[in-house]
């Protein structure tokens, strides 16, 4: 790492550190008000060593804010309103790696967003018949093919796959452009969840990239359905199965006429049969092959809490992400069968809102194009969390200003 990379991620983060002056103890004696505020710096530094498109660094950077409201004030505390704003900067790691899953989940184009701004409003007692509504500009990831312990990794496809992230005309609505949509979250046991979506087609404006905000509903970007049934298994584990269309085609890849994008998933997570601390999942998904480069998935890993002695809040762990690639893709563009990435990463947490953590990924066969070598990637992540009233971790990736469904 040069000087000048290690200058510009200092000055960086040293705005930041005043704000984690007051002791965790402090904190945690203060009330839980239902206002609720939080920020989270995720500062990244990478260096592609060998294969890809071109060795050499990157620097990567998130700033995101965020606020909570419960309506309890009104007499109706099951009433939410939620609002997040981001800032993205940086280099386009990809364009040096070469790949299409996305070595860091931060990358995006430089630009200020509004992230999300909902209201949700629940009816019932979980559990018990539970019907939640939100309504407004929603991350659908926040909801739809999440995968708790597959959180610690940076990766993009193991925050969601690449058969759904990469689908329709402009991606679904996730990081970084979401759109307007309705989703509703049905709990009739406390074993089931049901959940399902309708979002806009298109997210953003195309041709306006780097807007701050664009809603731009139009019958002819169609929409996006989703729906996603959860059952639990014992105490911490999940069985999760999916399915999801747009009601617009994309052109053919091979050209001929027009594809109706769809496809399905499926994941299970939970503790380790036998193997106390480590908890993983693996997930699988398929797309339609003739609407979209990436027509399936496998993702797998394992991570733990807790790896060393005297270290009870690190967590390390392995993973392994593959891009199964359309048969006409791989003819028409010369790719490989599949695009696999294996990483390993440990976070090690210096205090409550702040960690680092060291990464490496190996991607065999990048696929954003022909002929391009494996690559060794190995980064530097540092994350720093200040909010009200201090509930939230840097070795939680959730936003604390929702609480889980």
């Amino acid at each position: 790492m040069t000087r000048a990379h290690l200058r510009r991620a200092v000055v960086a983060l040293v705005p930041l550190w005043g704000l984690l002056a007051c002791p965790p103890a402090a904190r945690a004696a203060e009330p839980q008000p239902d206002l609720t505020f939080a920020a989270r710096e995720t500062a990244d530094i990478w260096r592609n060593v060998s294969g890809g498109q071109s060795v050499g660094w990157t620097e990567l950077n998130k700033l995101q804010i965020s606020a909570s409201w419960k309506a309890t004030a009104l007499g109706d505390p099951d009433l939410r309103i939620h609002g997040q704003i981001f800032r993205t900067n940086g280099e386009r790691l990809t364009s040096r790696v070469g790949d299409l899953q996305t070595v860091s989940n931060i990358e995006a184009i430089s630009a200020t967003r509004l992230f999300e701004a909902w209201a949700e409003q629940g009816f019932g007692e979980a559990g018990k018949g539970r019907v939640s509504v939100r309504a407004g500009l929603i991350d659908l990831n926040s909801q739809f093919d999440s995968i708790d312990p597959a959180a610690l990794f940076e990766d993009s496809s193991h925050g969601i796959a690449p058969d759904l992230s990469k689908s329709g005309r402009n991606g679904p609505s996730i990081f970084p452009v979401t759109s307007a949509a309705v989703t509703l979250t049905w709990t009739p046991t406390e074993i089931w969840t049901v959940r399902g979506g309708l979002f806009d087609g298109v997210p953003g404006d195309p041709n306006s990239p780097h807007a701050f905000a664009a809603v731009r509903l139009s019958a002819a970007d169609g929409a996006l359905g989703i729906v996603q049934a959860d059952r639990k298994l014992g105490e911490d584990g999940q069985l999760s199965l999916g399915a999801w269309r747009y009601n617009r085609g994309v052109p053919a890849l091979d050209g001929r006429g027009v594809r109706t994008d769809s496809g399905v998933y499926g994941f299970v997570e939970g503790p380790v049969p036998g193997e106390a601390g480590w908890s993983g999942w693996v997930r699988a998904g398929r797309a339609d092959p003739g609407a979209q480069v990436v027509a399936g998935y496998f993702g797998t890993g394992v991570a733990r809490k807790g790896p060393f002695a005297g270290r009870p809040d690190d967590r390390v762990g392995i993973a392994l992400s593959m891009a199964i690639l359309s048969p006409t893709a791989r003819r028409l563009q010369g790719l490989h069968r599949a695009e696999t990435t294996i990483e390993a990463t440990y976070q090690f947490k210096v205090v409550n809102r702040m960690t680092l953590q060291p990464d490496i990924q190996y991607v065999i066969h990048p696929s954003s194009g022909p002929g391009i070598k494996n690559a060794l990637v190995i980064g530097l992540r540092m994350v720093i969390t200040p909010g009200y009233p201090w509930r939230g971790s840097a070795t939680d990736s959730a936003d604390p200003t929702v609480p889980p469904d």
